[in-house]
């Protein structure tokens, strides 16, 4: 998504006039209400809010487009790979349409005591699929079913 100009003449003008403070300090707390610059940056906050909703729906779809196009028509297949590469697993059974009891059963043994718990959100795990290779993720798949 690109960067309105407005906006971004708002933040320039902040830190060109040294007004912004540290890293913690939000721009509600040091421009006035009426102020032009906190008027556009709350009005670009309100359309990523408003925008939310239709991201996620549309990085589900191509999270599920990215399993076909590979061939990935399995959900046990697709849970492995989303736990892999550290989705939550609240995401998982959404996008597989797997019952929890299915995912622990199948899925879940597998990751049991490795003591990572991934948190990404969907939008990140879109990423993380169009850059990593699937025999990446897969790599050390056929030792743990050997086991």
């Amino acid at each position: 998504m690109a960067i309105p100009k407005r906006l971004s003449k708002a933040m320039d003008s902040l830190t060109v006039n040294h007004e912004w403070g540290g890293v913690n300090e939000m721009p509600e707390e040091i421009l006035a209400p009426d102020d032009w610059r906190l008027q556009e940056i709350m009005k670009f906050r309100k359309g990523l809010k408003l925008r939310e909703p239709r991201r996620i729906k549309e990085a589900e779809w191509r999270i599920k487009q990215y399993f076909y196009k590979h061939n990935i028509n399995n959900p046990f297949a697709q849970a492995y790979i989303l736990r892999k590469i550290g989705t939550k697993q609240s995401t998982i059974l959404k996008i597989t349409g797997l019952s929890k009891p299915e995912y622990y059963r199948h899925v879940g043994v597998l990751f049991r005591n490795t003591g990572y718990y991934g948190q990404l959100r969907i939008t990140d795990v879109e990423a993380v699929l169009r850059q990593a290779k699937i025999s990446d993720i897969l790599k050390d798949v056929n030792n743990k079913i050997k086991e």
